[in-house]
């Protein structure tokens, strides 16, 4: 069973596709060489930066373990204890 071949816009019907092999990039002369040395020796650096929230983790973490930071439980128990109050006649 033959299908129709489909056709792309702005392409000749009767030309074949091509294979195309993506390289990484070739240093053409002896300044790029250094250039892409410079920018390994930045790219090299920036994992080693630490991720800007990880302090405010670590805060919270040690909130929590202090008792001081308010957790789910506190807030669920709290809001009940505000029902219970809100609904008796005093």
């Amino acid at each position: 069973m033959n299908l129709p071949r489909r056709e792309h816009p702005g392409q000749n019907p009767s030309s074949s596709f091509k294979r195309v092999r993506i390289t990484g990039p070739v240093v053409q002369n002896h300044e790029d060489e250094i250039l892409w040395g410079e920018v390994k020796k930045f790219a090299d650096l920036i994992p080693s930066e630490p991720d800007p929230n990880f302090g405010r983790v670590r805060e919270i973490k040690e909130e929590l373990k202090k008792g001081t930071y308010f957790t789910r439980e506190m807030i669920e128990e709290t809001a009940a204890r505000l029902a219970i109050r809100f609904m008796t006649k005093e």
